[in-house]
């Protein structure tokens, strides 16, 4: 039996009640107690005096493998995303490239104190590709939830020759996966509505329904703002599927979502920057909804929970005070609070995951998923509040010590258990290989071309008619 009671810390438990010092004994990789002066004699002490314990982050969207190209996407808008990504540098992945980037992306996530990560992977190539996700999301010890993506990259010779192809190639991939022990998951990342038929669509839910996984899909932009009403219409709404984005999304369908059991995951940077519109914050809140987090892309930018909470903190604000602003006043209060951004990521995130009796928050019989924010930085002198250090002074690098399932996976500020400078040749071996034109660029040109004309249907002459 493991025991460790992790001691001094100033804990912020996300579950009620007062932040405040205690320890928190964890045994077997789960909460025993916290408390002050818990008496236990018979454990591995772990001194985290002078640090901020919280519960991990839970990063609800991201697609990992595109680690690999870091950065590309800084100046792009959704359009050209689509076109030089999935339609360019996606073509370009081979499964040793899959492996790199989910790896070294899961990684980057566990360093910044994000424990639970939902990977919407949809660079499903080949049943390689597929493999190769597999093992790296089980080489990495974050909690993950790899949703398996039937999306179609427009290759010149595919491995898949048909929809049903993808989804038997999902049944060997959950069949194969079934029973392993660890703190991984596998669901179904929908593919784009337009791109596919209303039947494939079925199908897709259908098999993650037929194997009791979740399902994920990206809705509501508005090149498709009716995607949460065509589901609703088919009878394929439920509390299995993360809609995510749903910035086009009337009010009614965010009803049916909430209705349905749903969950919805806004992505803050990607939504301004992409033109995709304002995160929807506070309409899911108005209805009573719990708005969860996710990174989204760092092939745009940084991989860290700590900018988009502030991100999405204060767009809210500033839309809420808006109407103020705009009728000649200053606004006297400002909402939401620091307490607020906080939850949406964590227990909000556990919620949308339909895991927040197990992970989000710091209670006990709840999974051991803590991290702990050394305080000895000059962001800290004089250290502010507990939650508003959190939330708006801390950085990823002050991220000391990750637990993930009572497991120790960073101490002393480093990772653990994995080679970075192998991890670092291996991912410049990739960058190299992803910006290097190939073969496949030049070849299937009528397939590519077709496939770019369908992207341009949905993308601009949806927007044009939006």
């Amino acid at each position: 039996m493991t025991r460790r009671l992790l001691q001094g810390g100033l804990v912020v438990t996300m579950a009620g009640g007062e932040d405040g010092p205690a320890d928190i004994l964890v045994e077997n990789g789960r909460i025993a107690a916290i408390g002050r002066d818990l008496g236990i004699t018979d454990a591995e002490v772990v001194d985290l005096s002078g640090h901020l314990v919280l519960p991990g982050f839970v990063d609800t969207h991201r697609h990992c493998w595109q680690t690999g190209i870091r950065g590309v996407a800084a100046d792009w808008s959704l359009h050209e995303y689509v076109r030089h990504i999935r339609m360019g540098y996606a073509r370009r992945y081979r499964p040793r490239d899959v492996h790199a980037s989910i790896l070294v992306g899961l990684l980057e996530a566990l360093d910044s104190g994000i424990t639970t990560v939902a990977d919407f992977c949809h660079i499903m190539n080949s049943p390689d590709h597929a493999d190769a996700a597999v093992a790296a999301m089980t080489a990495a010890g974050v909690r993950t939830q790899l949703y398996y993506g039937f999306y179609d990259v427009p290759l010149a010779h595919p491995a898949f020759t048909g929809h049903g192809d993808r989804i038997r190639d999902a049944e060997r991939v959950v069949s194969r996966f079934a029973g392993t022990p660890g703190t991984g998951g596998l669901g179904v990342a929908l593919t784009e509505a337009k791109l596919v038929t209303p039947d494939q669509t079925r199908a897709e839910i259908e098999f993650a329904r037929a194997h009791g996984i979740p399902i994920t899909a990206h809705m509501g932009t508005l090149s498709t703002p009716d995607g949460v009403d065509q589901l609703g219409k088919a009878g394929l709404l439920g509390p299995d599927i993360l809609h995510v984005h749903c910035n086009f999304t009337s009010d009614a369908e965010l009803l049916m979502i909430r209705e349905s059991g749903g969950a919805v995951c806004c992505t803050p940077e990607t939504e301004l920057q992409m033109g995709m519109g304002f995160p929807i914050l506070d309409r899911l809140l108005k209805i009573g909804m719990a708005p969860a987090l996710g990174i989204d892309i760092v092939s745009d930018y940084a991989g860290d929970m700590f900018t988009q909470m502030r991100m999405a903190l204060q767009v809210e604000r500033a839309l809420r005070n808006e109407p103020t602003l705009r009728s000649g006043k200053m606004p006297a209060t400002i909402s939401p609070g620091v307490r607020d951004a906080l939850a949406f990521a964590t227990v909000n995130g556990a919620r949308a995951l339909r895991r927040e009796h197990e992970i989000g928050a710091l209670e006990v019989g709840r999974q051991a998923d803590i991290i702990a924010i050394g305080t000895d930085g000059l962001n800290f002198m004089p250290p502010a509040a507990p939650v508003p250090s959190i939330v708006l002074q801390a950085r990823p690098g002050d991220v000391d010590f990750v637990m993930v399932d009572g497991r120790i996976v960073k101490r002393d500020g480093r990772l653990l258990g994995h080679d970075l400078n192998r991890l670092r040749a291996e991912i410049l071996e990739t960058q190299a290989h992803l910006e290097t034109p190939s073969e496949e660029d030049a070849a299937g040109g009528a397939t590519v071309q077709a496939y770019a004309s369908a992207i341009d249907q949905i993308v601009v002459e949806g927007n044009a008619s939006g």
